[in-house]
């Protein structure tokens, strides 16, 4: 345990900005200063502003509620360095507000009372912190901030008088994407990514955990404490160059450790949460739909498409509204909750999700593995069947089109199960997915007495 040191002479640049507002009352958009600065992250600041980062303008900016901005330039480490500046924020029990940098290797601290610069520098690499890569970080209740390691090897604390500690050993484990957040219940958690199906509950001494089991899914996306006492998280499948995340999925954890989810489909991917003055959770997204998300602890889903903007990530100010960053429009949007209000339902709560991969027909039947949600009111009841992804010719012949290849299955399952569907190929099936022939699929689950497909998953197919 160490004192780290802090850098000296660090030069920096304040801007301030009355950015002006666009859009109506109930929706505004403040754009950025700086030129595609790279949004990354926003955090709620003590007096009710919002702190976001900038990680190709090198910059940690503060908001207003009424639309001021100010910018602080963070120091570049490493020379010739373009895209690691600011990422990941936080703000400390006393208004400070931390920041990752330098793709993680360094946590700049600025105090809002002082303009122009950061107050101090951590080398999170250097031997004074024990050699560190940076994954989140967060502010824990007992003042300290608490940084996960990219390797999952335990987690760096840091103190109020700049004194860390570190564990080691692999306790606790965090590994990968060190999702981290600080608890209802005064405790730390964060995501055990081996596979993405814990989370874990961490004693302030930083080595005490507790692991929470989730249902088999995707890798958590986000964390933060709701209503109740209730820890709640985000998660969704991986996106790709060509490809953008899917299958999201909400719930939380209650305070006697009961888990409930509830599915978003496979067009929405929350990638961060918020809890609302109004007792709800809300979320933004990075999927295919693009909306920002309302869910209760009852597990009523409200999502509000956003048209031409993007919610990257959320936080509430001191005004009761939602803002949320956009990297691609470089800009912040303010929206009142009762704009949200009143917008269309999510997809059937309760409705399974069904995990990529490829299929493999046999004897003219196709097994298909669907899993009902832990957080499902009731047991899950419906159909899934397969189409084609494209538009194909039935054996070279006719006009192209996107066909129906099986007929239905059925299912029934307990929330939190899993079960396989063999849905049979039909002649059209067997034409299509022939013998030694792989052909990209899409499954459709319809629950019972909806009229539309409630859930879809790209696949492929093998005959």
């Amino acid at each position: 345990m160490r004192h780290a040191a802090l850098a000296a002479a660090l030069a920096a640049t304040a801007l301030t900005a009355a950015a002006a507002p666009s859009a109506s009352a109930a929706v505004q958009d403040f754009p950025v200063p700086t030129p595609d600065s790279g949004l990354n992250d926003i955090a709620t600041g003590k007096d009710g502003s919002l702190w976001f980062s900038e990680e190709k303008g090198y910059k940690v900016g503060r908001i207003t509620t009424a639309g001021q901005i100010t910018e602080w330039t963070i120091p570049r480490e490493r020379e010739g360095d373009t895209d690691f500046g600011p990422e990941q924020l936080t703000v400390a029990a006393d208004g400070r507000v931390w920041v990752l940098s330098d793709a993680h290797s360094s946590a700049f601290v600025i105090d809002p009372a002082v303009p122009n610069t950061p107050v101090g520098r951590y080398a999170i690499d250097g031997d004074e912190l024990g050699g560190r890569r940076g994954n989140d970080i967060a502010a824990a209740p007992d003042g300290t901030v608490w940084i996960t390691d990219s390797l999952g090897d335990g987690v760096l604390r840091i103190a109020s008088d700049g004194r860390g500690a570190d564990t080691r050993g692999g306790a606790p484990q965090c590994d990968f994407d060190g999702i981290l957040a600080p608890g209802p219940d005064g405790k730390m958690w964060c995501a055990d990514s081996g596979g993405g199906d814990a989370l874990k509950r961490i004693e302030l001494d930083g080595v005490t955990s507790t692991a929470i089991p989730l249902a088999p899914g995707f890798s958590v996306s986000s964390l933060a404490a709701g209503p109740g006492g209730t820890m709640w998280f985000g998660r969704n499948s991986a996106g790709s160059f060509a490809f953008k995340p899917g299958d999201g999925a909400v719930g939380f954890v209650a305070p006697d450790g009961n888990v409930r989810e509830v599915a978003l489909g496979d067009r929405v991917a929350p990638t961060s949460l918020a809890a609302g003055p109004d007792g709800a959770m809300w979320f933004g997204s990075a999927g295919f739909d693009q909306v920002v998300g309302r869910v209760t602890t009852a597990g009523a889903v409200t999502l509000k498409p956003l048209g031409a903007r993007r919610a990257d990530a959320v936080a509430f100010g001191g005004d009761g509204a939602l803002w949320f960053i956009d990297e691609n429009a470089n800009r912040l949007t303010r929206m009142t909750r009762d704009e949200v209000a009143g917008s269309g339902p999510a997809p059937v709560a309760g409705t399974p999700t069904i995990p990529a991969g490829t299929l493999r027909a046999s004897k003219g039947r196709v097994p298909v593995r669907v899993t009902c949600p832990a957080g499902a009111a009731e047991r899950c009841r419906g159909t899934v069947r397969l189409r084609t992804a494209s538009k194909v010719r039935v054996g070279g012949r006719g006009r192209a089109a996107v066909r129906t290849v099986s007929s239905s299955g059925r299912y029934t399952l307990s929330p939190g199960r899993t079960g396989t569907i063999r849905v049979t190929l039909t002649s059209t099936g067997r034409k299509v997915i022939r013998r030694g022939r792989t052909v990209r699929s899409v499954v459709e689950v319809t629950p019972r007495g909806a009229r539309k497909v409630a859930a879809k998953r790209t696949v492929r197919v093998r005959g």
